[in-house]
């Protein structure tokens, strides 16, 4: 054979080979975008799922908190009644009189009521009692008697003092009020 036709096969092999070379290179390509694709297909599901799970854990706080703003205002609806009762005790012992045994029990009473309004306050329990003169507001008053004397829309008196449990009114101020 001839040199230019070992050349010319030469050449045709090495054309086939790069052909070949580069159909390899064409499916390799290829696969690395489908690889590429599905690695970003399982980034977003891997995000996705991370954010489902944060806010599964947000929504399991809130919940949580929930719960417990629930707890603590059943505890402290069940209770204010009862301080409602000691205060009033302790407002007809000062207008009764009693003797002087008397007014030091009366002074401990007073004392256990200030340690309990304490601790509440702690837990997040503010007890709000209105002022004579301020303005009647029915998101934090409520009026259970009318007078005629005084300033229209005014507080009279105060028959009970309200509640608020984490800036939520639980109970308004028990008020009498002005027409």
């Amino acid at each position: 054979m001839s040199n230019t036709i070992k050349k010319k096969q030469k050449d045709i092999t090495q054309k086939n080979k790069e052909e070949e070379l580069e159909k390899k290179i064409r499916k390799l390509a290829l696969t690395i975008d489908e690889v590429e694709d599905e690695k970003l297909v399982v980034e977003n599901q891997l995000k996705k799922a991370l954010a489902d799970y944060h806010n599964l854990l947000k929504n399991s706080e809130k919940r949580d908190e929930m719960r417990f703003f629930q707890v603590k205002r059943k505890l402290f609806e069940d209770l204010i009644p009862s301080l409602d009762a000691v205060r009033m005790a302790i407002k007809t012992g000062e207008e009764i009189k009693f003797e002087e045994k008397s007014e030091s029990w009366k002074e401990g009473v007073i004392a256990v009521l200030e340690k309990i309004n304490r601790s509440m306050e702690e837990i997040g329990l503010q007890q709000y009692v209105p002022v004579r003169g301020d303005s009647f507001d029915n998101e934090i008053h409520e009026a259970i008697a009318t007078v005629e004397e005084g300033k229209k829309g005014k507080i009279y008196d105060v028959v009970q003092p309200g509640y608020i449990l984490d800036e939520m009114v639980i109970r308004p101020a028990r008020v009498v009020v002005s027409k």
